[in-house]
């Protein structure tokens, strides 16, 4: 199975409706939950068109704290939300990269990793419950090893927000 993880014109609407309803209005809703406390980053250093450096710096923050969303929504089997927030960090990483001028390589390839997994995540919500086979992470591009070390991570971050909760 190959999966088309190209950025499409009707994810930005549907990414855009997903942001509103999990983080209120787009993009300040993000912006609270996911909030910056770097006060330097140095993205101009290298991209003399970037007039300051902290607007990347938050976007950064804010895709990024998506994307966590989404595993922990995953190694949980809520593969809706999970589907839903990577379909958001793509879109967030693609409002980045038009804001930059350019997706560069890096970029792309973020955007695409995004796609595939909220595709991934898409496909199992639709099997959850059926008695349908699994879909498998290499059908949607997706490396099983980084899979795994992803949702190790995530079940980490769950453990120890979890542990600093319970007395």
């Amino acid at each position: 199975m190959t999966v088309d993880d190209e950025w499409k014109p009707e994810y930005w609407n549907l990414a855009v409706d997903l942001l509103k309803k999990y983080f209120g209005e787009f993009p300040m809703g993000p912006a609270v939950t996911f909030p910056t406390m770097r006060t330097s980053y140095p993205w101009a250093n290298h991209r003399p068109r970037v007039v300051d450096s902290r607007v990347h710096a938050k976007n950064n923050d804010e895709y990024h704290g998506v994307e966590r969303h989404a595993w922990q929504y995953h190694v949980t089997v809520q593969y809706t939300e999970a589907y839903h927030h990577f379909l958001m960090a793509a879109a967030m990483r693609y409002d980045d990269a038009q804001l930059m001028g350019a997706a560069d390589a890096g970029h792309s390839s973020a955007i695409r990793y995004c796609i595939r997994h909220a595709l991934f995540n898409k496909a199992l919500a639709e099997v959850l419950g059926t008695g349908l086979p699994w879909p498998q992470p290499e059908q949607f591009g997706i490396d099983p090893e980084q899979h795994a070390k992803r949702e190790a991570r995530a079940e980490r971050e769950l453990d120890t927000s979890f542990s600093r909760q319970v007395p």
